[in-house]
């Protein structure tokens, strides 16, 4: 979609922008200063699409829910339902709700939430299909720690399996020693009291790849890398809590996203956005979706992680879909105005995709 400009004409339709507030509750055993700190961040996003919306000529009616009390959907009344949940304690109750509305509404159903949500069922598609992904192992709550949960040779990261938001992931994730492996496990039950995913650690680039699905062609858009701005370095190369959600960090500070990578081949660029279009479809995605992956520059061989269903929206540059989102020739306002589109069958006027 290079250098196109899309135009909606919206024909007085009304577009609902449905998001979440959560609050710390100490009777809560979910909450945590991480869930509220990740689940509170779509106010920003919100007012920037209601301009959006409003400036293409739609009505816009704002929905805020809380845990505790859904009863503004009961509000609803639109043509279209832009879905901006991204809590992992509402984003299913929301998505089964939404799937008994007679509206239609943006990104992934009930299903594909569930798979996005757990990293465990995740990889097991993602190998089942023969799409690559690193050896895992999966640990539970109740199972003694032994060499027998190591997936691979060190180094081997260790993660919640059902968290989202790079929640329980920092450069402390990752292993060398059987003894580190162990404190890990420890350290992560206490603090998550889930079940862990143990995964063999992939050395080199960390890369995004957004997908875009549009009724005439579903796109991988340009690749983004992870980078680091001056001496601030990542030892691991990874794109993990502190580094996505700590802002007074030097590493959040230094941390963003190139696109397309430095130094990746053009055939091996190729491969990785057809496999991204695979898993797309393999995991039951819809609309849009960014995959987390992993690429040896050695084996010149690339691994998918995990997806993000539903994926937020950053109009910052430094976010890795907004960087392939313009190096594909697009704004954050085309891939947006993409997105009802796929869904209210609207004319567009536009160069083609």
């Amino acid at each position: 979609m290079k250098n196109s400009k899309v135009r909606v004409r919206a024909k007085h339709k009304t577009i609902a922008l449905l998001y979440h507030f959560v609050s710390l509750s100490p009777k809560d055993t979910y909450y945590s200063k991480e869930h509220a700190l990740v689940d509170n961040q779509t106010d920003e996003i919100v007012e920037y699409m209601k301009l959006l919306f409003r400036k293409h000529g739609y009505g816009v009616q704002i929905i805020k829910v809380k845990p505790e009390d859904l009863s503004e959907l009961k509000k609803l009344k639109a043509d279209f339902i832009f879905n901006l949940v991204d809590s992992k304690k509402m984003s299913l109750e929301i998505a089964h709700i939404l799937a008994k509305l007679k509206i239609p509404y943006s990104g992934s159903d009930f299903k594909a939430l569930q798979i996005s949500d757990n990293k465990l069922r995740t990889k097991w598609l993602l190998h089942k299909n023969n799409l690559p992904t690193p050896a895992y192992t999966a640990i539970r709550k109740t199972d003694r720690i032994s060499r027998a949960l190591l997936p691979s040779k060190f180094p081997v990261i260790v993660k919640p399996a059902f968290e989202h938001c790079s929640i329980g992931i920092t450069n402390k994730s990752i292993a060398e020693t059987y003894s580190q492996f162990k404190a890990i496990i420890k350290t992560l039950r206490k603090d998550y009291s889930q079940s862990l995913l143990a995964e063999e650690f992939i050395a080199g680039k960390e890369l995004q790849v957004t997908v875009l699905e549009t009724p005439e062609k579903t796109y991988a858009l340009p690749i983004a890398e992870i980078a680091f701005k001056g001496k601030v370095k990542n030892r691991w190369n990874i794109y993990g809590f502190d580094e996505k959600w700590m802002k007074h960090s030097p590493l959040y500070k230094s941390c963003h996203f190139i696109s397309p990578p430095k130094n990746l081949r053009e055939d091996l660029d190729i491969q990785i956005k057809r496999d991204a279009i695979r898993a797309f479809y393999t995991l039951g995605m819809r609309d849009y979706a960014r995959f987390d992956l992993r690429y040896n520059t050695t084996r010149k061989q690339w691994y998918f992680l995990e997806v993000n269903a539903n994926a937020g929206f950053d109009p910052s540059p430094r976010d890795a879909m907004t960087a392939s989102i313009e190096a594909h020739g697009m704004t954050l306002d085309d891939f947006i105005l993409q997105i009802v589109k796929n869904s209210l069958h609207e004319k567009l006027s536009s160069k083609s995709l």
